[in-house]
This record gives structure tokens, sequence and C-alpha cells, in this order.
């Protein structure tokens, strides 16, 4: 059992937890922007989709391996260093970005993948040990609206700086990433501050194959594994690819497409502030994450169908309820796994599902890579494999219900 700290210094390390909130939101609105930017400069600057699917099947190849061993980073470095690290990698890519130069998506892209992995998990692996058992749900859900944060600003700011200058678009993510470094230098202290949980000692795997294998024994978990899979996928094909799909195959202008990308994000936003905002007091959020594959699977195959031609409310509505669902399930994902891990497996365990969701993000840039296949098809696929992981969550609700990994 942990030994229990002076109350004053645990009021101390709580008064860390909106700071320590605030940057780590702010680390995963960085890296967003940066995978988005590259989605966004995509028909820009002339690149098919078919190479901006491989760019991103690197990205999130190189995060799957990133996640693996996020754990063992996390344990070695302590989570904030990581994430330091992650902000890095990230600067580094938009200033190649910033070049005028089509051969340096190759090596940002690489460098936006070694930021992608290990970030969700080191930024969870620091939340908890500046929260107490009731507020993480709530706090780790709501840390992960930075993807919509760093979301919207690319799709409202991007096309518009990228058509007026690319080295000034580029160059401006490079300076919030310094001014965010220099943030999480201040929260160094919080990698020093031990699990207060009764029950987060003892000694377990950072490893990748033992964790994996320990959640497939948890009633319920591998059909959780196969939803972050299935509803990674379709993130991602809204992300890195909505805004080639509006503008090559509904064929509205750039404008318009960045703002109806704005839209999906903006609901996206709103999904994960008002589920992570009952997720604070839910005892278990695998019911929502069930019911959420049919309404992915409904609004992305009508999105699917839509006409060329201009914008409509429709097309606006549409938006919205696939930002809302494709973005709003991951905090309640991570919250789900927080509550069954415990404080001291939660990067471990969060490391291995982001692993598992890694390969959703793999495939669904791979099947945008397949030219005969076509866009339209590609989404009817991914809204039918959203689907049907929802379904299986639901019917594999009543064996999970309360449970919770030792």
């Amino acid at each position: 059992m942990p030994e229990a700290r002076p109350e004053n210094s645990t009021r101390k390390e709580r008064a860390l937890l909106w700071p320590a909130l605030a940057s780590m939101t702010a680390v995963q609105a960085v890296i967003a922007a940066g995978i988005f930017g590259l989605g966004i400069a995509a028909p820009l600057i002339g690149l098919p989709v078919a190479q901006l699917g491989w760019l991103n099947a690197l990205i999130f190849g190189l995060g799957a391996c990133g996640a693996s061993q996020a754990g063992g980073l996390c344990q070695r470095w302590g989570g904030v260093r990581v994430t330091i690290a992650c902000v890095s990698c990230v600067l580094l890519a938009s200033l190649l970005l910033s070049l005028p130069l089509s051969i340096t998506v190759w090596p940002a892209a690489i460098l936006l993948g070694l930021a992608f992995g290990p970030e969700t998990p080191a930024s969870s692996a620091s939340l908890v040990r500046v929260t107490t058992p009731a507020q993480r749900n709530g706090v780790i859900a709501l840390r992960q609206t930075g993807n919509q944060w760093g979301a919207i600003a690319a799709s409202l700011c991007l096309p518009m700086l990228m058509g007026y200058n690319r080295t000034a678009a580029f160059g401006l993510l490079a300076l919030l990433c310094l001014l965010l470094i220099a943030a999480l230098m201040s929260l160094l202290r919080i990698d020093q501050i031990p699990l207060s949980d009764a029950g987060s000692a003892g000694s377990f795997s950072h490893a990748l194959l033992p964790t994996l294998a320990a959640q497939c024994r948890s009633p319920g978990m591998p059909a959780l594994l196969a939803l972050s899979a299935s509803y990674a996928a379709i993130q991602i094909a809204i992300n890195g690819f909505a805004f080639s799909y509006l503008v090559r195959v509904l064929e509205l202008a750039p404008a318009i497409a960045g703002i109806l990308l704005a839209t999906a994000q903006g609901a996206g936003l709103v999904a994960r502030i008002l589920l992570g905002t009952w997720a604070r007091h839910a005892t278990s959020t695998a019911l929502a994450l069930g019911w959420i594959g049919p309404g992915i699977a409904l609004s992305v195959t009508t999105l699917a169908l839509m006409p060329a031609g201009q914008a409509s409310a429709l097309l606006y509505l549409l938006m919205f309820a696939v930002g809302f669902l494709a973005s709003g399930w991951n905090g309640l994902l991570l919250a789900e796994l927080s509550r069954r891990a415990g404080p001291s497996r939660t990067a471990a365990w969060t490391g291995a599902t982001m692993t598992v969701s890694y390969a959703g993000l793999v495939t669904a840039p791979l099947l945008f890579t397949l030219s005969s296949v076509g866009m339209r098809s590609t989404y009817l696929v991914l809204a039918a494999a959203c689907g049907l992981s929802g379904i299986a969550v639901l019917l594999s609700r009543p064996a999970q219900s309360g449970a919770k990994t030792q």
C-alpha cells in the first residue's frame, strides 16, 4: 500500500490539476493541428488522395508502435517528459511543412507519427497523479477535447493561410509548440507525485503482449478493443480525408469545405464536453460507447450517398452528426479504461488499447489508397464496421457490468 501523504502536500498536488489539464489538452490540440494540417494541405498543394492515404498510414503505423511502448516510456521518463518529446516532434514537423518542397511531407509524417503514439497514454498517466478517483473519468474525457480544438483551428485557419503563405501557416504552429514546451517544463514535478489510490500499488508488466492478454481475459474487453479499432478508423476517415472528399467528390470550394469540416469538429468538441461531464458520474460508459456505433453507421452512410453540388442544410447537419459521434467516443473509452485498469495501470492499458485502435487508423488510410474502390465506397465499408462493433459491445455489456480488472 502506498505511503500516506500529508494533507497540505496533497492540496498542492491537486492545485496542479487545472494547469496540467490545460497543458495536456493543448498537447493534443497541436498534434491534431499538425495531422489535420497535412490533410488540409494535400488538395491545396496537389497531393493525390492515394499519397495522402500512404502518409496517414505511415503516421498511424508509427503511432501504433509508439503507443505499444507508452507504458514503459512513462515508467522510465515520466508522463510529462514524454509529452514534451511529442510536442518537440510536432515542432520539427511544422518547420518541415513550412518549406515549399513536396518531399518534406514524408519526414514530417514520420515526426507526426512519433508524436501521435505515446501522447494520449502519457497525458493520462500524468493526469491520474493529480486527480482524485471521483474526478478522473471527467478529467481524462475532457482532455480529449484537445483534438477538436486543434482540428477546428486547423480547419478554419489553414485553408485561408495556405492560400496566402504556406510558411506562415505552419510557422505559426511551430511557434505554438515552442510556447507549449515552455509551459510543460513548469509541470515536470508531476512525474514525481506518487499515486494516491490504495489499490494502485503492486507490480505489473508494462509490456504490450502481457497487457493485451490481461485485457482479453477481462469480461467484455475483447468487444471493446474491436470497437476502438473501428471507431478510430472512421475518425481518421473523417479527420484526414473529409476535406478531400468534400472538395474532390462533392465538388465544394475549399473555404466551404473548411467550414463544413470545422462544423464536424465543433460538434465533436460539444460531444466530448457533454459526454466528459456525464462520465464524471457514470459507473460504466460501455452502454454509451455501444450505441454510438449504429449512430455512426447511419450518419456516415447518408454522407457517403450525398450528391455533388452546393452545400445544403442537410450536409451541414450530417457533418455535425458525424463529428458528434465519430469524435465524441474517445474520451468515454479512455474513462472506461481508466476505471477498469486502476491508476497504476492506466498508461499500460491505454497504450495497449491505443495500439489496437491504430490498427483501424492504419487500415482506413490504406483503403483510401485503392482508387478502384472510391471514397464513397470506403466510407460505406467503415460505417458498417462501426455499426457492427457497437452492437457487439451492447451484446457483451451484461457480462461486463461492474467488472473491474484486478
